[in-house]
């Protein structure tokens, strides 16, 4: 295991076939972990997973991490640049953290500032653009303290939880990260 980047209660690494087990299957099943995210709406098979994760462990437009606890150097979770322009200098953000017991402990604020920092001081990112639902007010705070400005609205464009939920586009330019 070699870390990527370092944090103070989390490590990033390269995610790993190996990471692919029932344990991160089980976060992609579980409707508490994925309500805020694309994944979840229909079953995923461990044989899909792997599919996913090797596809975009060779996608030379994707840096996908494993997000791991420092104490216990447990998986819990991925985070993903992806979709760069590299003529425009912008990439896309995503982030899961698929173990509840690490919600809520700042962890989520920790992991992007890692990936934010990398991508515009390695990667010469000049912009970071990221999805996320309006109910997702947790994910939204810790977009919006790290600088992140919603720059458009799809309205009642998410079919979740038996509602229409509207989809908020945010963007962070390199110059506005806090």
């Amino acid at each position: 295991m070699i870390k990527f980047l370092d944090g103070n209660q989390i490590y990033l690494r390269a995610i790993e076939l190996s990471d692919v087990n029932e344990n991160y299957l089980k976060w992609l099943n579980e409707p508490e972990v994925t309500t805020g995210l694309v994944s979840g709406t229909f079953p995923t098979t461990l044989a899909s997973l792997q599919n996913y994760v090797e596809q975009k462990t060779t996608d030379k437009n994707t840096v996908m991490l494993a997000i791991c606890d420092k104490e216990s150097n447990k998986h819990i979770g991925n985070i993903k640049l992806d979709n760069f322009d590299w003529v425009s200098g912008t990439c896309e953000l995503g982030v899961l953290i698929g173990e509840k017991d690490f919600w809520g402990k700042g962890i989520g604020s920790e992991v992007c500032k890692l990936t934010i920092k990398y991508a515009f001081e390695q990667l010469n990112i000049r912009k970071i653009l990221l999805a996320v639902y309006a109910h997702n007010i947790g994910a939204i705070k810790v977009y919006e303290k790290l600088g992140f400005v919603n720059e458009g609205t799809l309205r009642q464009h998410i079919w979740s939880n038996g509602a229409y939920i509207d989809k908020h586009y945010m963007g962070l330019f390199a110059s506005e990260f806090k």
